[in-house]
């Protein structure tokens, strides 16, 4: 995988800024790696795709993350820095490529793990929580048995698909990554959700915002166009700006 450059990164930024988060994923992967593809991307597990985009992450902006958030017992604002390496978790390629095998309750189903392509199915068609389980169990189970009779997913046990659902997120621990927070204020412990593909388009934002303020400025000091400014190394580009501020 390689650092997109300057250029690249904003057509990317222009070109998704509405768009899903999960779409904005791929296609910072896709300009990353296009020998891979957006199919082989769609495709990946969740915890893979994002194992992928946190690498980028810190090949672009480095290896410090900020997070912001709100105690929940007693409304205290805490900012929270951590690296990548402190929320990276090793993956087992051949085991994420693979189907697996669940037993409960007489029950008897082979399924892979959740991708992109999934996901963006399941949210384009249903918006009720429980229907999109259920959705995407159906595009995610490849056969299911109950007493040797084959079954559809809704007609498992509820308590089967439910611990169904936990043996997927096992298989594919990078897919929810947990970050515990403790409260200076009052001392509360917690735990919260890191999703990178958020974190990764904020930090684009605003590389964005600087960069073109950058090309902005330039342009007007030396009458260069937007590609040629782009086409500068980033010390080089410091340099030039200030210079055009002394």
């Amino acid at each position: 995988m390689n650092a997109p450059n300057a250029e690249n990164l904003l057509q990317v930024w222009e070109a998704r800024h509405n768009a899903h988060p999960i779409r904005r994923a791929l296609a910072l992967l896709e300009v990353a790696a296009p020998d891979v593809g957006i199919e082989a991307w769609s495709a990946m597990p969740i915890g893979q795709r994002d194992a992928r985009l946190l690498d980028l992450y810190e090949t672009l902006f480095g290896s410090r993350l900020e997070s912001v958030t709100h105690c929940p017992r007693c409304a205290e604002t805490l900012e929270t820095s951590f690296a990548t390496g402190d929320i990276r978790l090793p993956l087992d390629e051949t085991k994420l490529s693979k189907t697996f095998k669940f037993r409960k309750q007489g029950c008897s189903i082979e399924y892979r793990l959740p991708s992109s392509e999934d996901l963006l199915q399941v949210i384009a068609t249903n918006d009720d929580p429980e229907d999109a389980q259920l959705q995407l169990l159906r595009r995610c189970v490849i056969e299911a048995k109950r007493a040797g009779k084959r079954q559809s997913p809704e007609q498992l046990p509820a308590d089967v698909v439910d611990r169904l659902a936990d043996e997927m997120a096992r298989n594919d621990p990078a897919a929810d990554v947990q970050i515990q927070l403790n409260c200076p204020v009052c001392g509360h412990v917690w735990n919260v959700a890191f999703d990178i593909v958020w974190h990764f388009w904020s930090a684009l934002e605003d590389w964005a915002q600087r960069t073109l303020a950058d090309v902005h400025l330039l342009a007007r000091a030396y009458g260069w166009n937007e590609h040629v400014i782009l086409g500068l190394s980033p010390t080089r580009r410091q340099h030039y700006i200030e210079m055009v501020r002394a």
